[in-house]
């Protein structure tokens, strides 16, 4: 048997350069803070943030690889300011519920796609979530478990929201439809169709009573929502109301298609007998812009809208009071007119319209296009917004709830913008210092150098459109190829451009210009540029005398060499020894040359694309090359000879790849987002890093190897630390292979098993089979088998090693109960599910032993009535389960009554202790108000007396 290589682990570190990627952005209270905290998406992360400070606060991962694709903030408890709890839906399906003190996460799986949508319910104790397959699913964060799936829409779910007041979810979709679900009966009991195109967003307002939905036009639709089982008195008065006529208005109007139609056919489109909800549609208020909406944000006293554009267009809703004074304000003039007017008689009212209950505000432009805003309105009178932009940035916006819409253009600057932890385009060079201790990265706009410790932008310049880049020997400057040509000279210490020279000039026939490519030579004395002129150009480092100073600063100046190609050089790269000079060009070639006589030494043929990135080993012995047709090639330098092939390396293309200092591995990066590890000797892949979403631009390694640096179309900069973990090539292909089996088995999560009347039903159970149902069902029949023989013998079979070195217990029941609490609780019902009728029967017999001995009731309930639910024919077809079952129907509720006697008994004590509290808390205040009013008096005594004291001795 041969030696088998070994190899050490390099794991996800760090990620940073991200303000927020996603299309969702909320204002969070944490420590009773209004205001102060926003949460933002960045790829698989949430990041909270500090407005005043402009820091990162927390960083909150649930373990999941999708990416987060929409938030909610669980509402405040009653008489509390913390919403302490913070929902967050991924692209893989998964609903991740965060606790914001201490970032521990709660985690569900039941969506074949990705999340669309979350609510709570006013009580903070259940999330709804909607996917992109058109399910919605109701999840219990008490229990941690689901408790229904509801299917009757037809596409992408774009909204759900909880009535304030009823058991009832209100849910938008793709298919222009907005439904009704009561919760308590698990059906849809009213559909609105009155829009004709996607329903993409919508708001609940006015306890309830107004329904604002968005559509892809210009136009917000108000509905009236009365329930029937009102009373008839302000059902009466409110369809006096709403059938009130007003006069047409650019803001406000009755209809949005042109003519109005007559209100008797509008009533019968709305009229809906069998539901117990009257919609009635009040008219539309007007955007500023065109566009779809995006998104609907509100606190009640505010509407934030926003498209694809910069504008936030925001609506205040008044109270009662003030829509009464303007209604009345309105019939005044009414009234003046008619008297003022030629006619005699005129029917004038002051009943409330749509225009008295909405008042358009000043609409908000943003520094750039939005991905999502949210609203929070303060007692003063101000009105905030947060708003994340599409270039990695976060902007605080500011208007008056008092302020009144002027008709032009929105001009408002923002109060606060902050992106400085990040680039506002995507990473396109990264290089590790010589100490490794920083990370220069740069961008289409700016330069960054950052602290590999705490990833912190320490220095941030402006420069041109980057396309390669390098660290000058001594960790002081940068040197950057820009797409225009022309090369940049940065310093760090006073952030600035020592140097602009225009290197590359193309002739007027290219299509495309810049330095595309930048290397160091081998003594660090000077570099050598490639770029869109067909030239190869050698230059060197000086000193010369800085012009505001009395010292010398770094410069550089072409050396009299240069070397012309047949196509535009795409990279160019120096051996480490000083032999070598490698050319890559557009013609589908590499070629090597003495870099002392610029003489050729070896071409390298045989691609389909042009080489995008190459790289020489430590010793000069190798040089690999990788491609746009998505391979990567090994050559020998000593002959040009093609080592060895690496087909589909990188779906889509190699972007970029860099040898390991002192070895022969060597990593490379592509557009399948992904960054692979490869051994040059052996020609093996020996990992593969995921993480990016999107395409991998570039990557570095440092001296030393203990650190690689990936950056992205995603503009995160993700960090991947070498351990001391051993690898060994053939486990790590066996875990690949389970996993890529487990993505693939994934697709059995589609395969539900339908239950005894599920068929058909909009209500169905909210679990699906995942690789972690089946593992925890082996968990549970492994168990069941050790129970089994624990029983039969006895307890005089020796114990199993679960019992004596897992679990520490030498009660097999204890053992089986100690399983089930492991199982997550979201995940049980499923397990249950799978599990083959033998060991169901067997499953019973356990429930019941855990009955009789009062542990885990609850959990022993639960387990029951899922077991019987599904295999009840079968088991009451059995004779050896019939007993077992009576058994259990006369021993649960017994203990059922117990457990509730129990809770009830406790709630009742800590009420008491609670009332206690409250007088004891009372007393104290009255004696701490009676002591603060006797020291008073005693000081303003001694006061006096002190008074009296100089004026008798005057």
């Amino acid at each position: 048997m041969g030696v088998t290589t070994q190899y050490l682990r390099y794991v996800p570190g760090q990620v940073f350069g991200l303000v927020g990627t996603g299309r969702c952005v909320c204002f969070v209270t944490r420590f009773s803070q209004v205001g102060k905290f926003l949460a933002a998406p960045a790829c698989e992360r949430v990041l909270i943030w500090d407005l005043r400070r402009e820091a990162k606060v927390l960083t909150l991962d649930g373990d999941v690889r999708g990416a987060v694709m929409v938030m909610e903030p669980r509402p405040t408890a009653p008489g509390s300011l913390d919403n302490s709890h913070l929902a967050a839906g991924y692209s893989d399906g998964s609903v991740v519920v965060f606790d914001l003190m201490s970032g521990q996460p709660l985690k569900f799986t039941g969506h074949r796609g990705g999340v669309s949508s979350l609510g709570w319910d006013p009580q903070g104790m259940r999330v709804a979530s909607g996917s992109e397959d058109g399910e919605l699913v109701v999840w219990d964060v008490v229990s941690e478990r689901g408790m229904v799936r509801l299917r009757g829409h037809k596409g992408k779910v774009t909204r759900i929201r909880f009535l304030q007041s009823r058991n009832v979810l209100v849910s938008s979709c793709r298919d222009t439809f907005i439904k009704l679900w009561d919760l308590e009966t698990h059906h849809c009991f009213r559909t609105l169709a009155g829009h004709r195109a996607e329903v993409w967003d919508f708001v609940l307002l006015r306890g309830d009573t107004r329904l604002i939905s968005g559509s892809s036009d210009a136009e917000l639709r108000v509905w009236a929502l009365n329930f029937k089982d009102t009373e008839k008195e302000e059902v009466e008065v409110k369809k006096k109301e709403e059938g009130a006529e007003g006069p047409p208005s650019k803001m406000f109007r009755l209809d949005t298609e042109g003519a109005v139609k007559p209100k008797q056919e509008q009533d019968e489109e709305m009229k809906d007998d069998a539901s117990i909800l009257e919609v009635v549609r009040l008219g539309s208020v007007l955007r500023s812009r065109g566009d779809r909406v995006c998104g609907l944000q509100s606190d009640g006293r505010v509407v934030a809208c926003h498209g694809k554009g910069p504008i936030v267009d925001l609506f205040a809703i008044l109270t009662d009071e003030e829509v009464a004074a303007r209604a009345a304000k309105r019939g005044r003039k009414e009234r003046k007119r008619a008297r003022e007017g030629s006619t005699t008689t005129t029917i004038t009212t002051e009943a409330p319209q749509l225009a008295d209950e909405i008042r358009k505000l000043p609409s908000l432009r943003a520094a750039n296009k939005l991905l999502g805003v949210d609203v929070l309105s303060e007692r003063s009178g101000m009105v905030r917004v947060a708003a994340l932009h599409n270039d990695n940035s976060l902007a605080l916006l500011t208007s008056e709830f008092s302020a009144k819409d002027a008709k032009r253009e929105p001009e408002r600057t923002p109060v606060n913008v902050f992106g400085r932890p990040g680039h506002r385009t995507e990473v396109r060079a990264v290089a590790f210092t010589s100490l490794s201790d920083q990370v220069v990265t740069a961008s289409a706009d700016s330069l960054k150098v950052w602290n590999r410790g705490d990833t912190q932008a320490v220095v941030t310049v402006p420069c041109g459109s980057a396309a390669s880049l390098v660290v000058v020997p001594g960790d002081r400057h940068a040197l950057l190829g820009t797409r225009s040509g022309h090369l940049q000279l940065i310093d760090f210490a006073s952030a600035t451009v020592l140097e602009d020279i225009l290197a590359h000039e193309p002739d007027e026939t290219a299509t495309d210009t810049g330095v595309w490519t930048v290397a160091l030579t081998h003594d660090g004395r000077g570099f050598v540029s490639g770029g869109s002129d067909k030239m190869v150009k050698f230059w060197k480092f000086e000193l010369v005398k800085d012009e505001n100073g009395q010292g010398k600063r770094l410069s550089f100046m072409q050396d009299s060499r240069a070397l012309k190609v047949a196509d535009q050089v795409t990279c160019v790269r120096c051996s480490s020894g000083g032999k070598f000079l490698a050319v890559a060009t557009l013609d589908l070639k590499e070629t090597i040359y003495f870099i002392d006589s610029l003489k050729l030494c070896h071409e390298l043929y045989g691609k389909s694309l042009p080489a995008t990135c190459m790289d020489f080993s430590t010793d000069s012995s190798l040089i690999v090359t990788g491609s746009k047709d998505s391979s990567l090639r090994i050559y020998g330098t000593d002959f040009g000879d093609q080592r060895r092939l690496l087909k589909n390396a990188h779906q889509g293309g190699v972007t970029d790849l860099r040898f390991i200092p002192k070895t022969h591995m060597f990593f490379s990066c592509g557009h399948d987002g992904t960054v692979k590890q490869w051994d040059a000797d052996n020609f093996q892949r020996i990992i593969t890093l995921e993480g990016h979403s999107g395409i991998v631009r570039c990557l570095a390694v440092c001296p030393r190897g203990a650190w690689v640096i990936s950056g992205g179309q995603d503009r995160s900069l993700r960090l991947w630390e070498r351990t001391q973990e051993p690898l060994v090539l053939e486990e790590e292909r066996e875990e690949e292979m389970r996993k890529k089996e487990e993505e693939e088995g994934g697709a059995t999560a589609t395969q539900r098993r339908v239950l005894p009347g599920e068929d058909g039903a909009q209500a169905v159970r909210p679990t699906v089979t995942t690789h972690h149902t089946e593992k925890a069902a082996d968990m549970i029949l492994e168990v069941l088998g050790v129970y089994r023989e624990q029983v039969e013998s006895g307890g005089q079979a020796e114990p199993h090693y679960l019992m004596t070195y897992v679990y520490h217990t030498s009660d097999p029941l204890r053992l089986v109960l100690e399983v089930l609490r492991r199982v997550r609780s979201s995940e049980l019902e499923e397990a249950i599910l799978v599990l083959p009728l033998d060991r169901v029967l067997e499953l019973l017999v356990v429930v019941r032993a855990l009955l009789r001995r009062g542990w885990a009731v609850e959990l022993a309930a639960r387990v029951l009535v899922m077991a019987l639910r599904v295999n009840l024919p079968q088991l009451l077809a059995s004779a050896t389960a019939k007993p077992v079952i009576h058994s259990l129907a006369a021993l649960l509720p017994k203990k059922m009554q117990e457990v509730e006697d129990m809770i009830g008994f406790n709630l009742a004590g800590l009420r008491h202790l609670k009332d206690r509290a409250e007088q004891r808390s009372e007393t104290q205040l009255f004696v701490e108000a009676s002591q603060r009013v006797k020291e008073s008096r005693r000081k303003k005594k001694k006061k006096d007396r002190a008074v009296k004291r100089v004026l008798m001795a005057l």
